[in-house]
């Protein structure tokens, strides 16, 4: 008999012990957080005033994010959520095609999956290819009219005129075959009066005369300049 009470109160203890971890039979089960945005976008509710995002059906957070509160909408990474930079528009502006923007580093300006500054402090030639490079890329190299008109106007921003500018070519090698410091072709010309200068300067400058073209210059003379590098 004592056998038989130790096993009924064993049994007992098994069966409240499983009840314990098992919880109420019908209880509600809480849902499953998969994602950052879904785990924001739930415990967000708990707090006055916090952004709340909007997640995708594959819980990534969707690519231009919308705020009420601040009044503003942006481009955010779709699976942290972080906001790109310099993508920040008042609400109901037209969004922003975030799965292909391109932004570049501060004071810096995009044109063409590249990225261009304009440096107002003259150098020689020499030395405002050694500041790009230092910066990552070469002084600008020109490929189309659609691309010099963007430089000029980069310039124009800054200064609100068309000073004399260094850009990349050279033709200090070999005179007469003019080359890009960064190598690319030089299939693109815009020289003054349409024709290569032919004077014993090798550098290359832009915004030369009334057309704002170039021409060469003394690789001495000190001259504002454009850089340019890769995304």
């Amino acid at each position: 008999m004592f056998a038989g009470k130790t096993l009924g109160v064993l049994l007992a203890l098994c069966t409240v012990l499983a009840l314990s971890r098992g919880g109420p039979i019908n209880a509600t089960q809480p849902k499953v957080i998969g994602s950052l945005c879904e785990y924001k976008k739930m415990y967000c509710s708990y707090y006055h005033g916090v952004y709340c995002p909007e997640c995708d059906a594959d819980g990534n957070f969707i690519p231009w994010q919308c705020s009420s509160m601040s009044g503003y909408c942006w481009c955010v990474d779709v699976k942290t959520g972080e906001e790109l930079p310099y993508t920040k528009r008042p609400l109901g502006s037209d969004p922003i095609d975030c799965e292909h923007y391109y932004h570049c580093p501060e004071g810096w300006t995009y044109y063409d999956e590249k990225c261009y500054k304009f440096v107002e402090y003259a150098k020689t030639w020499l030395e405002a290819e050694i500041y790009c490079q230092f910066e990552g890329g070469n002084l600008a190299a020109i490929h189309s009219y659609e691309q010099n008109h963007f430089v000029q106007d980069l310039i124009k921003e800054v200064t609100h005129s068309f000073p004399l500018t260094w850009i990349g070519g050279y033709d200090s090698i070999y005179p007469g075959y003019w080359m890009w410091r960064d190598g690319s072709k030089f299939h693109y010309e815009y020289w003054y009066q349409g024709s290569k200068p032919t004077t014993a300067y090798h550098c290359l400058m832009m915004n030369y005369h009334l057309e704002l073209q170039w021409y060469s210059a003394n690789c001495n003379d000190s001259l504002p300049f454009v850089c340019c590098k890769d995304m």
